[in-house]
């Protein structure tokens, strides 16, 4: 028994002490900061909420209240001025349905104007080629001169080419206004009728977008 109790104590004295395992607390606690610490990043900061101009919108009960307002006031007002749209488009839809070809006639006083300045403008170069064609005729067979043909082909045509011309401005250079005589040379009035004539075109696009929408609702 007392053999037993030697071997025993010998053994205690012998075998190391156990070290206690350290928590995740104290090693949290022993982390040193050095030179070579580097912080975790910061998480990115919330931007602010902008509007259409990019100014940073309130974030108040207050400013979203009114940022509210103001993007319902110019929805109604982009319902309202396509609703007064619709409305003119059904009118002249109607008038035109009520007057027919009326609709889409010329006054006579804007038809006469239109003839003459296109007779002129378009008569006197048709005329003049002609004339140039008939003096190099009378020259070649009576007093027996020689041209090109290039040359007689491009005296010809050039006459033409300024008689079609001629014709459309005639026809945008009068005026069309039925009181209003316009110009001589029409200079002011082919920009007012060029401006007309593009405003229809697009005037007539967006029309028959505007006939598609009304037709699907």
């Amino acid at each position: 028994m007392r053999l037993l109790l030697l071997l025993t104590a010998a053994a205690a004295l012998v075998t190391p002490p156990r070290r206690r395992q350290q928590t995740i607390v104290q090693a949290k606690k022993k982390v040193k900061k050095g030179f070579d610490y580097k912080p975790p990043p910061k998480p990115p900061a919330k931007k602010a909420l902008t509007d259409d101009v990019g100014v940073a919108a309130a974030t108040t009960p207050e400013g979203n209240s009114q940022l509210l307002q103001t993007l319902l006031a110019e929805e109604n007002d982009r319902a309202q001025v396509q609703t007064e749209a619709m409305e003119e488009l059904k009118e002249r839809d109607a008038y035109v349905a009520e007057k027919g070809v009326e609709a889409a006639r010329v006054p006579d006083a804007v038809a006469n104007r239109m003839i003459l300045r296109m007779a002129t403008f378009g008569g006197v170069p048709v005329f003049l080629g002609i004339g140039v064609f008939v003096w190099f005729y009378f020259q070649a067979t009576n007093e027996d001169n020689v041209f090109q043909p290039t040359a007689v082909a491009a005296a010809t045509t050039v006459p033409w080419v300024l008689g079609l011309l001629g014709i459309g401005f005639g026809a945008l250079s009068a005026s069309w206004d039925e009181e209003d005589e316009g110009s001589a040379l029409g200079v002011d009035e082919i920009k007012l009728n060029v401006g007309r004539l593009v405003d229809g075109v697009q005037r007539s696009a967006k029309d028959e977008l505007m006939r598609e929408k009304m037709d699907k609702e």
